[in-house]
């Protein structure tokens, strides 16, 4: 009787540490199946920032391309404004009061010392325009009264000088 009780714990505490065993393979099944579906969720994740990434690097070479392309047409473009002679072929209006009997004059007017007398903090290139000279639309009913109209805004005293005057051209 001794052995078969001993057979029967013998034969209980097999079948406690194999239902143990089954319980614990379970919980490492459902660890391994977790594992695998964080695996997956990080793989696609992966994969969709290297799809964004080669889309980005993509677009970098295109933006530079166009920045390239960009920077050759101003480099052209700078070339073509010196080869015209960088002239400047703006004309300002003096004053816009005006009668139907008013012809229309065009006036160079240059100052040389425009940075002593008038503003010393004006841009180098505004200063260069009023050395070379600066045309004025002017509507006068004759060249003297063109004259004092410049004359008026531009004063001699300040170094203004009227270099041209000569009726508009069409």
């Amino acid at each position: 009787m001794a052995f078969l009780f001993a057979g029967l714990v013998g034969f209980a505490s097999l079948a406690v540490s194999l239902l143990l065993a089954l319980r614990r393979l379970k919980t490492s099944e459902e660890r391994i199946a977790n594992a695998v579906s964080r695996k997956q969720t990080q793989v696609d994740r992966i994969k969709r920032v290297a799809r964004v990434t080669l889309q980005q690097a993509r677009d970098l070479r295109d933006a530079r391309r166009r920045k390239g392309m960009a920077e050759l047409g101003c480099e052209e473009l700078e070339q073509r404004l010196k080869a015209a002679g960088a002239a400047d072929r703006r004309v300002y209006v003096l004053d816009d009061r005006r009668t139907n009997t008013d012809g229309t004059w065009i006036l160079r007017i240059v100052n040389l010392e425009y940075s002593k007398r008038v503003n010393p903090d004006l841009d180098p290139v505004a200063l260069d325009s009023w050395k070379r000279g600066r045309r004025f639309l002017v509507w006068a009913q004759d060249e003297k009264k063109a004259r004092e109209k410049a004359n008026s805004k531009y004063p001699e005293q300040k170094g203004f000088a009227i270099m041209e005057i000569g009726p508009q051209r069409q």
